[in-house]
């Protein structure tokens, strides 16, 4: 056995695992390592963000046309996942008892939602103020302000900002990798700390999350987007699949969409006739907004936290839920793990304790890899209607 395949996420998690089984009082001399891996990655995630989608969206080639398409189909694409992911999660978590798990409960908090807090969750009023606060929804929202407000500027000032913006998204993912090399560390000690003291009988009443997660996965992406890419192309489903499968199956196998990027641009320009211009444009910005299986997903994830903890979600507090995990998930960074920090921050705004990301750390890395694979599936989908809607005749097209 090598040294990288001891020296692994998955096996950091088996170690957290097998140490809150064996040796759960030790816990709490090693938590603070979690803590300050996670609270690490909380500040990179941030201006990540700000400046990943700052610099795809402002050095976009033909913005009217590319732009909208794009991310109006993202957009659709987005809130039909979250949307099946909340009702699903609801239909799936009716039989769960709040207090499994033995994570704290809270009161339900239905009668504090309204207009005004999803305008205040939504809409920032001072970008530090948004940093400081860790507020992902407002750094999204000023980011595509941002950008979109750049297209406006003379070239010689738009161009240095979105070099600038490049350069600093470059920084940023240099910096975020060297953190990613402790992430084993991290991680494993994340989940001893959070599952030292849990009831390990009760996971096996997680069954229905599991079948939930399953059935929202099948339905996106075996039935939504193949009819998506057949109405907006014309291509069918299956041919279109066997001429980009690297694609997937390089997300499956690593659980990163950045690290599938050159395979997705090859196969879609080499395989399947998409314009490079396209590509070009639509991949990246996917790999930042177009997050189809972390939007489902994560829809799933909190209804069944909001369940265990005892506040019922209510109607309009899912529509919350599918609101906030398509602006939540959109600025998911493209790297295993990436959707900790995302987690944390949204029970912040559901007001669930942040001790219910233990449930988060035992499902997450057998999910994160079918979850990638399901984003980039999106992504090449939309590559696709967005060429086919874009300029008529290319080859390839079926």
């Amino acid at each position: 056995m090598s040294w990288k395949t001891l020296y692994s996420t998955p096996a950091a998690l088996v170690l957290g695992v097998l140490l809150a089984l064996l040796l759960p009082a030790g816990a709490t001399y090693v938590a603070w390592l979690g803590e300050i891996f996670l609270a690490l990655l909380k500040v990179m995630i941030l201006p990540l963000i700000l400046f990943s989608i700052f610099a795809a969206l402002a050095a976009g080639a033909d913005l009217k046309r590319l732009g909208t398409r794009t991310l109006g189909f993202y957009l659709l694409t987005s809130a039909i996942a979250a949307t099946a992911g909340t009702f699903l999660g609801w239909a799936f978590s009716r039989g769960l008892a709040p207090g499994l798990l033995s994570l704290p409960q809270v009161e339900p908090t239905a009668a504090d939602f309204s207009v005004t807090q999803l305008i205040a969750n939504f809409i920032p009023s001072n970008l530090f103020a948004s940093l400081a606060d860790g507020n992902i929804l407002h750094v999204v929202v000023i980011a595509i302000f941002a950008a979109l407000a750049s297209r406006g500027l003379p070239a010689a000032q738009r161009r240095l900002l979105s070099d600038g913006a490049d350069a600093l998204n470059a920084l940023l993912m240099r910096m975020l990798g060297l953190l990613l090399l402790a992430a084993p560390v991290g991680i494993a000690a994340l989940v001893y700390a959070s599952l030292a003291d849990m009831d390990w009988g009760a996971i096996f009443a997680l069954r229905p999350f599991v079948w939930a997660v399953l059935c929202a996965a099948v339905l996106h992406a075996g039935i939504f987007l193949p009819l998506l890419l057949w109405l907006g192309s014309g291509r069918a489903p299956l041919r279109f699949l066997s001429q980009v499968r690297a694609a997937p199956v390089t997300a499956l196998a690593t659980a990163s969409s950045s690290a599938t990027y050159p395979v997705s641009k090859r196969v879609l320009e080499d395989n399947a006739g998409v314009t490079s211009a396209t590509t070009s444009f639509t991949l990246p910005l996917g790999a930042t907004l177009n997050m189809d299986g972390s939007a489902l997903y994560q829809a799933i994830l909190l209804i069944f936290m909001a369940q265990l903890a005892g506040a019922d979600p209510s109607p309009a507090q899912a529509a919350f839920i599918v609101l906030l995990t398509m602006a939540s998930s959109a600025g998911t960074a493209g790297i295993p793990g990436g959707g900790i920090a995302m987690m944390a921050f949204m029970l912040d705004l559901l007001g669930l304790p942040q001790t219910y990301l233990a449930l988060y750390l035992v499902v997450d890395r057998f999910f994160d890899y079918p979850i990638t694979a399901l984003n980039v599936w999106g992504d090449l989908i939309v590559a696709a209607v967005v060429d086919a809607r874009g300029s008529k005749g290319d080859e390839g097209r079926n």
